[in-house]
């Protein structure tokens, strides 16, 4: 299951949501011209200040403390996401480790 991840269009934002029954917060914020990410599941620190590029998986090395993939898509090409068109053009997603699974055969 692919579910998108309501953000706003904030140079700087933090928010708890819940990915497949993980307790997450994620906080995104812009500096220059590239957005950075931080994950923490279920109080675990699963990455801090990763460069989101679009439609790469943000958690780049796996971790048994979060299933799942989070990436962004650019609904009007492939630029990587900017603060000021968060949730219209640039789309935050998540994918749980089943859905993974069923694209891998």
């Amino acid at each position: 299951m692919i579910e998108q991840i309501e953000t706003s269009p904030l140079p700087w934002q933090e928010f708890s949501v819940v990915l497949d029954s993980q307790n997450c917060v994620i906080q995104l914020r812009q500096v220059a011209e590239s957005l950075y990410c931080d994950l923490t599941c279920n109080e675990v620190e699963i990455f801090k200040g990763r460069k989101v590029c679009v439609g790469t998986d943000i958690n780049c090395y796996p971790s048994p403390n979060f299933n799942g993939r989070l990436y962004f898509v650019d609904t009007l090409g492939q630029s990587d996401p900017q603060y000021e068109e968060l949730n219209s053009r640039w789309l935050l997603l998540y994918e749980n480790a089943d859905s993974e699974a069923s694209n891998e055969q």
